[in-house]
């Protein structure tokens, strides 16, 4: 019996994150406001347990690639931070080491993407610690991915909701046309 349960746990498919795999585009009807972005594209690339997260933000003619790059086998990644890009409109900026501790996990068979980070922003009152807890999550067909932040310096949470873009071409074309 004994034999039979360890084969079956080698047989049992181990998650991973190609479900998430691909360009996404924010749906701004759907989701929270970009603070002081005025749009958002998010491209998830996975190479093995390497996954790639790309927030392409823009504002009329500025844009910032926020790049983090997560192993899944590692317990922790440390993620530098040159800069951080959320709510820039309100003075916090990256403090301490100028790193990101995120932890991650992969659930549901690979269609939900959970990290939690840790970092530091400074501001005018000084250094404060922060976590953000995250869950990217693709719908059962895989055209929809939610993306749902919780951060420890808020009391409601940031949900995102992104369309996955099937034609690299258009979407080039439409991100242009909203640029300014």
């Amino acid at each position: 019996m004994a034999g039979f349960s360890l084969q079956f746990a080698a047989a049992a498919p181990s998650p991973d994150a190609h479900l998430l795999a691909g360009s996404w585009r924010y749906d701004a009807k759907r989701s929270t406001e970009l603070s002081s972005w005025g749009g958002l594209k998010l491209i998830i690339a996975v190479d093995g347990t390497r996954v790639t997260l790309t927030r392409q933000l823009t504002a009329g003619r500025r844009s910032y690639d926020d790049v983090t790059a997560i192993d899944l086998s590692q317990t922790v990644n440390l993620v530098k931070v040159d800069w951080w890009p959320d709510n820039r409109h309100i003075g916090a900026y990256i403090g301490g080491d100028k790193t990101k501790k995120v932890r991650v996990r992969l659930l549901d068979e690979g269609r939900i993407l959970r990290t939690s980070a840790d970092f530091v922003l400074a501001t005018q009152q000084g250094e404060h610690p922060v976590n953000v807890l995250t869950d990217y999550k693709v719908s059962v067909n895989g055209q929809q991915l939610t993306l749902i932040e919780l951060r420890s310096t808020r009391n409601d949470p940031i949900v995102y909701v992104f369309k996955r873009i099937t034609d690299e071409a258009a979407d080039a074309a439409a991100s242009r046309g909203n640029a300014e």
